[in-house]
């Protein structure tokens, strides 16, 4: 028991110095492109994964590789991650009953931890394997603006704001107000900003505003990437102001920002072919 406490520790303390890796050398944008095509894996091994092998595109195990007719090759590289292993014991209790004190069985449920190599398809050969498409084709921004404005939950106004904000999500009017001068690709960039406010952020802004701006600028950075919109050039810097240089706040929030932002993936491409069936019916 203490070994395997001992090997998750150094897993954990292996995430962190990578995390802090990533973000200290400017390459936490770079993580967020990348994590987007690794939907099934925790925020922990995409850190692992990224850290050992940061061009890898579609991962695997031996097994999974043989099924898919893929034999991995004698000197690959191995990128080891950590796999939860369901495990069951059962233990004695004491319940009332009827008013009375009896003893029953219950079976406790938990995930035991241990290393597993994965290889990248690169380091693979045999049949070939369409790899899934993440940017949607010949998609303009001004069309991407538009149909965030038709998929918002919250009434959306352009609006001159005094100061340098570039929008807001009003909490109490359930409203989001962009400032009008914004070009196209701005707006678009803001509004998915200010949905992550409006969709996922539950942080108590008045003592926690740091991790909220870390939370949802993260969250539309990898979304807006999946849709083609770059905007690296703000969004990057504007992460690592409101994480102080501090890696282990955007270690804290990995999981649920790799969440969040796949749902609203889903939400956005959902609706889009929603549209698309409508107009084909009509």
């Amino acid at each position: 028991m203490d070994n395997k406490k001992n090997n998750t520790k150094q897993v954990f303390e292996k995430v962190v110095n990578y995390i802090q890796n990533i973000v200290q050398n400017g390459e936490y944008e770079r993580f967020l492109k990348f994590s987007k095509s690794f939907r099934g894996y925790s925020f922990n091994n995409l850190i692992l994964i990224f850290s050992q092998f940061p061009d890898a595109t579609k991962v695997a195990g031996k097994a999974k590789w043989t099924q898919l007719k893929r034999e991995v090759k004698k000197d690959a590289q191995k990128i080891f991650i950590v796999a939860p292993i369901p495990r069951a014991y059962t233990k004695k209790v004491k319940k009332t009953v009827d008013g009375e004190e009896v003893e029953v069985v219950e079976k406790v449920r938990y995930n035991a931890y241990r290393y597993v190599y994965v290889y990248d398809i690169s380091e693979t050969t045999g049949e070939k394997i369409p790899l899934e498409s993440t940017n949607i084709d010949n998609n303009n921004m001004t069309e991407f603006y538009e149909k965030l404005k038709e998929f918002s939950k919250f009434p959306i106004y352009e609006r001159n704001i005094e100061g340098s904000a570039k929008g807001y999500y009003n909490t109490i009017k359930k409203e989001i107000v962009l400032e009008k001068s914004l070009s196209v690709d701005d707006k678009a960039a803001v509004l998915l900003h200010e949905l992550s406010h409006g969709l996922y952020d539950d942080f108590d802004y008045k003592t926690d505003r740091n991790l909220s701006e870390v939370f949802v600028e993260s969250i539309s950075f990898i979304v807006a990437d999946h849709f083609g919109l770059d905007t690296s050039c703000c969004s990057f810097n504007y992460i690592t102001k409101w994480a102080k240089g501090e890696p282990k706040v955007v270690l804290e929030l990995g999981n649920k920002i790799q969440k969040c932002a796949n749902n609203l993936i889903k939400e956005i491409e959902e609706f889009e072919v929603q549209n698309e069936n409508l107009e084909k019916a009509a």
